[in-house]
């Protein structure tokens, strides 16, 4: 998860006082791993800039698939200001509604599943080549379901929202409809910073894993990008690369995370 510094508690970064964050545990009642808690669901962090989540970081690992299945109960956050939220399920400029955190990731429980369909949880993605079957951005969470682990796959998904050119691709910020409102920031790119064990099944946790034990690594990809696109070496950067492009820090908990290096092929 990304540095939260909020020294007035008043659930805003201290740094970025327009952005507002909020954690969910399973509303299942799914257990953590140690068993002497609730599980995380995720955190998401969200702009009143923009209207739109900034970032979403949640744990991903098969104890968190079920049987509940999609429930699609679009519906504003409780733990973020309603004001900056959608306030309907209307979409437009292109786009539909894109999930930061899948629905799929998330079906152990139906009372789990029905918080990911959080109006803080969902962005515009390109309804025609980007969000659909076959587009770019569903070709990676495709992916992204191969590199689930064990030891847990620690994900942050975000949007970007500056100029962006990346591997034959180009989006430049605009403003759009959507969600019943006439202010939303179309992202220009979306990413996944990702932190796993390279084995899988070390059985430790990633804190206690020495840096030759870890792998991390950045998936960024334009909004523009085509249908079709399927995830490749070029689409990768270092998290230390990526946080020079956003300005937050992820995976400080992690101390031997190896920000500044990664291999694409071990994410292929």
């Amino acid at each position: 998860m990304p540095v939260i510094v909020d020294a007035n508690n008043d659930k805003r970064l201290d740094a970025l006082t327009s952005a507002y964050y909020a954690h969910h545990l399973c509303a299942g009642g799914e257990r953590n791993a140690q068993r002497n808690g609730t599980a995380r669901n995720y955190t998401v962090c969200y702009s009143a800039d923009h209207h739109c989540p900034l970032w979403v970081a949640a744990p991903m690992h098969s104890c968190y698939h079920g049987s509940s299945g999609r429930n699609d109960s679009y519906k504003k956050d409780p733990s973020i200001p309603s004001s900056i939220q959608y306030s309907s399920t209307s979409t437009g400029g292109g786009c539909n509604k894109g999930h930061m955190l899948s629905s799929h990731d998330r079906t152990s429980s139906v009372a789990t599943n029905k918080q990911v369909f959080y109006y803080t949880n969902i962005a515009p993605q390109y309804s025609s080549t980007f969000n659909t079957g076959g587009g770019a951005w569903n070709n990676f969470e495709e992916h992204l379901e191969t590199l689930i682990c064990s030891d847990t796959l620690y994900i942050v998904l975000g949007c970007y929202f500056d100029s962006f050119s990346r591997n034959g691709a180009s989006a430049s910020p605009t403003k759009i409809s959507f969600g019943g409102r006439s202010d939303v920031s179309c992202p220009t790119m979306f990413y996944c910073a990702m932190l796993r064990t390279k084995r899988g099944n070390t059985g430790k946790r990633v804190q206690d894993c020495s840096a030759s034990e870890l792998q991390c690594a950045a998936f960024t990809l334009c909004h523009k990008m085509a249908k079709g696109h399927e995830p490749e070496a070029a689409d990768f950067m270092s998290i230390e690369d990526l946080e020079k492009l956003t300005g937050f820090t992820y995976f400080p908990n992690v101390p031997n995370a190896p920000k500044t290096t990664y291999s694409a092929n071990d994410w292929l």
